[in-house]
């Protein structure tokens, strides 16, 4: 785990997130829906599921080329076998990049399809403390703080993010994946996320792109 008594969450578009402490910077979910990342001082990436909303084909061969370490899951991991700094996502694995521990979990997008299944999906534990679930609802493999996870998609009722919420009561929400939303659908999202304040968090927010959160945390 960190040392560090907080680490930073910062929005950037969509569903890509960067979770930080003082030493360790991981990007999450580049996708295609807004500006690449910057790469500068990323120490490695994780990628949830292979939608071009969470995934890039030519920024992770672009990181990999610079010796940046990236995490997709298995059913993304074949277009770059040949790229040495690309590995397998395997539910259950658990790592360290520099002063954060990650902790993977997940098993399949949410169902959009009655009859055809979705891409894996993989969910991550960082620092013992942020919670990112990708395009589903997946049992934690710990306990969290933060959970960074959804506030509208195809596939996502407003009764199951609300039941998930009540059921693991996290400090704080972060809602994201609202790229398709309008100025009315933000606002609605919104709304959302602060219904959520009656299911146990203390804190719930859709995050404007820059915005930092700090998530505190206990050290171990």
């Amino acid at each position: 785990m960190t040392n560090s008594t907080s680490i930073h969450v910062t929005k950037h578009h969509h569903a890509c997130v960067i979770v930080e402490d003082e030493a360790t910077r991981i990007l999450i979910d580049p996708g295609q829906l807004g500006s690449p990342p910057a790469l500068a001082g990323v120490e490695a990436i994780l990628i949830t599921h292979q939608h071009f909303d969470h995934f890039d084909p030519d920024l992770i061969a672009k990181a990999a080329a610079r010796s940046i370490p990236v995490w997709v899951p298995p059913d993304a991991a074949d277009d770059f076998t040949h790229l040495d700094n690309v590995h397998e996502a395997v539910a259950g694995d658990v790592f360290t990049v520099r002063t954060l521990t990650v902790e993977i979990a997940g098993d399949r997008h949410a169902e959009v399809h009655p009859q055809v299944a979705g891409p894996q999906n993989r969910a991550y534990l960082i620092g013992g403390a942020v919670f990112i679930t990708g395009d589903e609802h997946p049992a934690p493999p710990g306990p969290f703080t933060a959970l960074v996870t959804p506030i509208d998609a195809p596939w996502l009722r407003a009764t199951d993010l609300i039941q998930y919420v009540h059921r693991h009561k996290p400090h704080q929400v972060i809602g994201i994946h609202d790229g398709l939303l309008n100025t009315h659908g933000l606002d609605v999202a919104r709304h959302s996320a602060r219904t959520l304040l009656n299911e146990g968090c203390v804190h719930a927010s859709v995050p404007d792109e820059g915005t930092v959160i700090e998530v505190c945390r206990d050290d171990d």
